[in-house]
């Protein structure tokens, strides 16, 4: 769309499956054309030019199920996942395409081992971490796919719909029954803090301005930050 005047700029039809959940991020390769990264079961993971529609590149063989989690770029990597509620879920890491120079887009590895569903992951350096629905956080070397280790958190008492954030090197994951954990991004597991809020949340933190927003199923938390005097005129 312009966001100008709203007019269509262009429009590309998708194949459906499923429904997909996944919200598109912008990639861009050194050198090289921005494209926007979509994730799907129809058409696994496909960079688009953002400035007329057209597919670059895709990779149709990612994801037998439905993709839920939104795509992320770790190392030069597109790393995605797909699952179910029944189970079988997985990450796939695939390194994008190149055709000005023939490159077509080639999967680098797969984890299958406590994979995320819902909750996108995180990258930091060349550190991937995913947080599970269940609550098990693994910390992967991206480049390579290695599991540098896998703790659960929360004893096993707590679900996860929310995605986990990046500040100041720790995650910040907020569970479903609204407690948030603090788990050190670091090559090393460290669980630094639980919070509870003990009410329902399927969301996922956000930062602005040195605070931490959290909204569960009836209020809007800040935490942080200098305190500001509130006109109630």
């Amino acid at each position: 769309m312009d966001a100008a005047t709203g007019k269509v700029r262009w429009r590309t039809p998708r194949q459906t499956v499923v429904t997909a959940y996944s919200t598109p991020c912008l990639f861009e390769a050194d050198g090289q054309k921005p494209v926007l990264i979509f994730n799907s079961q129809a058409h696994g993971i496909s960079a688009i030019d953002p400035d007329n529609g057209k597919v670059v590149w895709e990779y149709t063989k990612a994801f037998d199920k439905r993709s839920v989690s939104s795509p992320v770029i770790a190392s030069g990597l597109i790393i995605g996942s797909c699952g179910s509620g029944g189970g079988g879920n997985y990450i796939v890491a695939v390194r994008p395409g190149t055709p000005a120079k023939g490159i077509e887009p080639k999967l680098a590895y797969e984890i299958r081992k406590s994979a995320p569903y819902v909750p996108t992951s995180v990258s930091l350096g060349d550190l991937l971490f995913l947080w599970s629905d269940a609550g098990i956080v693994s910390c992967v070397h991206a480049p390579t796919g290695e599991i540098r280790w896998q703790e659960r958190v929360g004893g096993g008492k707590d679900s996860f719909f929310g995605s986990p954030i990046c500040v100041d090197g720790r995650l910040y994951c907020i569970s479903s029954t609204g407690t948030v954990y603090v788990v050190a991004a670091s090559e090393e597991f460290k669980e630094l803090g639980q919070y509870p809020f003990g009410e329902l949340a399927h969301t996922t933190p956000s930062v602005a301005d040195g605070r931490l927003y959290i909204r569960t199923a009836s209020h809007v938390i800040s935490i942080g930050g200098k305190a500001k005097a509130v006109s109630l005129k």
